[in-house]
């Protein structure tokens, strides 16, 4: 992906695709574009300073520092998303580590880049309050998902989250393809690798998913929401 594609993607939909024209280009004036291999860090959780970075291209896995040792893997982003923004709006360190969990193509903007527009235009702040709402309903899905008490729907219900598809979207009729170990799904579902395992073949049999080496694919997202939300 190339700097003008990636700048289509990161002003055409997603966070800064709603706000105006100026404040886009302000945003990206001179901003970083980059990629990075599955695995690299992208960024680490504690820290203070750092930049606003915008994925247009690939997956990144989220880890919270908040949780015990062994918290597993808390979120996978996918395009349009944008992170970093914790320490620009909050004042306060990261709590969130970030992993390309595949080949990614990122836009950077330094902290005090960033810093520097809202201070001089403090009218601009309004446009940063859609990215706290997002972090917070992340974190409230999160939640609601893992309170389903039939652990077959608690499974379907993160495997749609972590597919970037647990609510309705532009591209629901596209099959979801996830970069995601079964073992992963079955911590991330606070599920035995049986239970997790026996719960995949079952939908697998019902055509909804597709198992595959280190991956799952799901068919027909709105078919697997009306699975996990049945009244």
């Amino acid at each position: 992906m190339d700097r003008e594609e990636g700048l289509r993607v990161l002003t055409g939909r997603g966070w800064l695709g709603g706000t105006p024209v100026e404040f886009q280009r302000a945003i990206l004036a001179g901003f970083r574009w980059y990629s990075l291999e599955a695995g690299a860090q992208i960024q680490v959780g504690a820290e203070a300073v750092g930049e606003l970075i915008g994925l247009a291209q690939g997956v990144i896995e989220m880890s919270t520092i908040l949780g015990a040792a062994d918290t597993p893997m808390m979120h996978l982003a996918h395009p349009v998303s944008w992170f970093g923004y914790f320490p620009i709006i909050f004042r306060q360190p990261r709590r969130i580590s970030a992993i390309a969990r595949s080949p990614v193509w990122l836009a950077s903007v330094p902290q005090a880049q960033v810093r520097r527009l809202l201070a001089e235009r403090p009218a601009w702040w309004e446009y940063f309050l859609p990215l706290a709402l997002v972090y917070g309903d992340t974190v409230v899905t999160i939640a609601a998902d893992l309170l389903i008490r039939d652990s077959e729907r608690r499974c379907a219900a993160v495997l749609l989250r972590l597919g970037g598809c647990r609510f309705a979207g532009p591209e629901d009729a596209a099959p979801a393809e996830i970069p995601l170990t079964h073992d992963e799904l079955a911590a991330a579902a606070n599920l035995s690798r049986n239970t997790a395992g026996a719960v995949l073949r079952k939908l697998a049999a019902r055509g909804l998913i597709e198992l595959r080496y280190r991956g799952i694919i799901v068919r027909e997202p709105s078919a697997l929401r009306g699975f996990v939300d049945v009244a």
